[in-house]
């Protein structure tokens, strides 16, 4: 984001609505420190400015630098994708795709949160992580392995270690005798982490709308708590059903 300095009459009004505090007086003017900016567009969304003196960058969706408006504004459309928002829509429409199927689980690792955000150093340190570990089952859909330059490494592009991003989703699929070796990894390197970052694991429910009891097992037993979560496509949820009768 830019602020336009011959329109700007210093109100600093535009300051409080940056998450990440980009937004700062120079010279009596509001100005944006472009290393800070997320680029997620809050500050042009509020329609707080008097002068209307905010604008994007021309330079916004050039790369690497769009990674920060695609990771961070909840309005852009990714790319590769064509899908708003930092991840896929496995979890949210797995009633329906089916991509995580019985027997198997599904883990999300969305780093970064709002407010707070996480550098792609950072990001890579839990990629490598994994990689160490012998879990490569990102999701072929997932924005983020556009980024990952070598899968055995976990190493992201070199040109990418700069960049920041409010939040961003690394997805797995695997079976469920290797969420404990998934969870007990990311635990491990959680403490490395600059950052926050918190983890989802979806699954197919049993009969009766419960959760498989292995999974909730395992999440208890290395010491994580949880909250159960649904997402169901209104109409569409007896998909699994229809395909096996």
């Amino acid at each position: 984001m830019i602020i336009r300095q011959e329109t700007c009459v210093g109100c600093g009004r535009c300051q409080p609505y940056c998450p990440t505090n980009a937004i700062h007086f120079q010279d009596l003017k509001s100005t944006v420190d472009q290393e800070v900016c997320y680029e997620c567009g809050c500050c042009l969304r509020a329609q707080i400015c008097p002068v209307e003196a905010i604008e994007e960058s021309p330079h916004v969706y050039e790369y690497p630098r769009a990674l920060r408006k695609y990771f961070s504004d909840p309005n852009a459309t990714h790319a590769l994708t064509g899908i708003q928002g930092r991840g896929t829509e496995e979890s949210k429409t797995n009633d329906v795709t089916h991509r995580v199927g019985p027997g198997e689980v599904g883990v999300a690792i969305e780093v970064g949160r709002p407010n707070i955000g996480m550098d792609l150093k950072n990001i890579q340190k839990i990629t490598r992580a994994l990689a160490r570990a012998g879990i490569h089952e990102i999701e072929p859909n997932n924005p983020f392995l556009d980024m990952i330059q070598d899968p055995l490494t976990g190493d992201l592009k070199p040109e990418l270690i700069g960049e920041r991003v409010l939040s961003a989703i690394i997805e797995i699929q695997v079976k469920r005798d290797r969420l404990r070796h998934i969870l007990r990894t990311i635990k491990g390197v959680a403490r490395e982490v600059d950052s926050v970052f918190c983890l989802d694991v979806y699954t197919m429910l049993e009969p009766g709308l419960t959760v498989p009891p292995e999974v909730l097992e395992v999440i208890e037993s290395e010491g994580f708590s949880w909250r159960p979560n649904a997402k169901i496509n209104m109409g569409l949820g007896r998909a699994w059903e229809r395909k096996n009768s």
